[in-house]
């Protein structure tokens, strides 16, 4: 097999090597290394032909055949942007780019709540204090991760969390994690329109009843003033 790396390294000697050239700062960190593992890992699940570049072609089809999207054209863009081939290199370098690269546990826990829709791991999640650094480690098939550490013996919820994990580490965070300003101003519109128009029907209705009254009270004055009318004529006649 592959020669061991240096003690207390969690990588093969080769692997650590070529860590180490990629990002010498982090290739001696325990989490890191883990983390490079899993994106070298993703890169060789979509590197068909081995050559070391993912292209367009291969993204396309992994796109389409792993992550189940039909129109990929989107996703597409925003893995490969103006670079065509992409290198375990490009990889690295465009994760620890992404926003979800420093996520803090708390917000791994809120996407793990809203966008994997599996709430019931959330202590587990806090326990392990999963912060964005671990999602590299939840987008690959890995027993340790899912059978060891965070105790999911459902496998359809394992499949759920890695291409879920697998989505939000190749393309950055899903649209409902990201602060939508919009969306509170257009929450906070549709509320003063709930209300006024709440506050609108009550007073319609209050001066309908009132108005109601009014009616009445004449009606019966009108119908008072017919009643003495008629009696002054029974009157006037005999």
């Amino acid at each position: 097999g592959p020669a061991e790396g240096p003690p207390g390294s969690h990588l093969d000697e080769a692997t650590l090597e070529e860590f180490c050239r990629i990002d010498r700062p982090l290739c001696h960190q325990e989490d890191e290394q883990l983390s490079f593992e899993a994106v070298r890992n993703i890169h060789n699940q979509m590197d068909d032909d081995a050559n070391g570049n993912v292209d367009v072609e291969e993204s396309d089809e992994f796109l389409r055949e792993d992550l189940n999207y039909h129109d990929p054209t989107i996703k597409h863009s925003t893995f490969h942007g103006e670079d065509k081939l992409i290198s375990v290199e490009d990889l690295w370098k465009s994760w620890k780019a992404s926003e979800v690269y420093n996520w803090t546990v708390e917000e791994v826990v809120q996407w793990l709540i809203t966008y994997v829709e599996l709430p019931q791991y959330e202590e587990t999640f806090r326990k392990l204090q999963l912060t964005g650094h671990a999602m590299p480690r939840l987008a690959i098939t890995n027993a340790t991760m899912t059978g060891a550490l965070l105790k999911m013996t459902d496998r359809s919820h394992r499949q759920k969390l890695q291409l879920k994990a697998l989505d939000t580490v190749l393309f950055g965070p899903p649209l409902l994690t990201r602060h939508n300003h919009l969306k509170d101003f257009m929450l906070v519109v549709s509320i003063v329109i709930g209300v006024g128009g709440c506050w609108f029907a009550y007073i319609q209705n209050r001066y309908s009843k009132e108005h109601m009254k009014k009616m009445m009270k004449d009606l019966e004055g009108l119908h008072r003033a017919e009643q003495s009318l008629h009696d002054l004529q029974e009157r006037l006649q005999k």
